[in-house]
């Protein structure tokens, strides 16, 4: 196995994920994996006011071990196994990268997506914010669910990936539906599927964006015509595969909202905006405690070594 540590900047934070290919990768198997992994993380995580922009590589530069800083990534054989890269993407008013330590390295699982396939220039069209895990995972669940079964075969889950255009360079979907079917049954059930999505997030939100950009999913459910890309009106959300507490209380949230789903949330308009601006708040405030920290760490670290490998 040989491992990359890729970082970037995404809404003005670093973010940094390991990713896994059989052999050094080549720089457009490097490309395709960054670019496939980030846009879904960007889209999952794109706050409100900012516009859908798919995420592409500009430039990467390499940490060099021996030269002790940060040099130009133009070929795949300045790459050593378990070294660190960072990617830029272009400049706009909406991104700007900026230098700050950059985290520890994520495991994710590494995926890729075809070179002819459409999805590598995909058009922007998210509107809106994207719902909770909780509803994205739901929401997988059942358009992977071939028949509204209540649960997913391994037939199922390996259709969902190939018409979402997802090719693992590691990892193989038998490794990832045994790590989902905790019990060996053969199957997946919805309990089973919510311990998976909190495990790997981004395998979920990568399966939840494109199937959105399909007009009917990977098991032939239609999405509401007049929704935006991952709004769905409460009423029409998918009852088979659901937690049965989930189906006890889906009649009293649309009663307490008056039947609609805004953003991953339930209630009126007013309700989810006071939820968000108290969000907002705490995020604000915690972003302003972190900056605190890491610059307190930055004059440590400059302090006892006088340069550092940061962006």
């Amino acid at each position: 196995m040989f491992v990359v540590s890729c970082g970037t900047d995404l809404y003005g934070r670093k973010l940094n994920i390991k990713l896994e290919f059989p052999t050094c990768p080549t720089m457009t198997e490097i490309i395709n994996a960054v670019e496939s992994q980030f846009d879904v993380t960007s889209r999952s995580t794109r706050p409100a006011g900012y516009p859908d922009t798919p995420f592409k590589v500009q430039t990467f530069q390499v940490y060099d071990d021996i030269l002790l800083r940060w040099v130009d990534l133009y070929s795949s054989a300045q790459l050593t196994n378990g070294c660190q890269v960072f990617c830029f993407q272009p400049e706009s008013i909406w991104h700007s990268d900026s230098q700050g330590i950059i985290p520890e390295a994520q495991d994710c699982v590494t995926w890729t997506t075809p070179v002819d396939s459409p999805r590598r220039s995909r058009m922007a069209t998210d509107a809106g914010v994207a719902p909770a895990l909780s509803e994205k995972l739901r929401s997988v669940f059942y358009d992977i669910d071939f028949g509204n079964k209540g649960y997913i075969l391994y037939a199922d889950l390996r259709s969902a990936f190939a018409k979402a255009d997802i090719e693992f360079t590691y990892a193989t979907v038998g490794e990832l539906f045994t790590m989902a079917d905790q019990n060996r049954s053969g199957h997946i059930t919805y309990d089973e599927w919510v311990r998976f999505a909190i495990q790997y997030p981004s395998i979920v939100d990568a399966l939840f964006f494109r199937s959105r950009d399909t007009s009917n999913g990977f098991a032939g459910h239609s999405m509401h015509p007049q929704q935006p890309m991952g709004y769905m009106p409460m009423q029409q959300m998918p009852m088979q595969g659901m937690h049965p507490t989930q189906m006890q209380m889906q009649p009293s949230y649309t009663q307490q909202s008056g039947g609609q789903y805004y953003g991953g949330s339930y209630g009126g308009r007013d309700q989810v905006a006071s939820e968000y601006e108290n969000a907002k708040r705490e995020a604000d405030a915690a972003r302003l405690h972190k900056e605190m920290a890491e610059a307190k760490e930055r004059d440590a670290w400059d302090k006892m070594h006088g340069t550092s490998p940061r962006y």
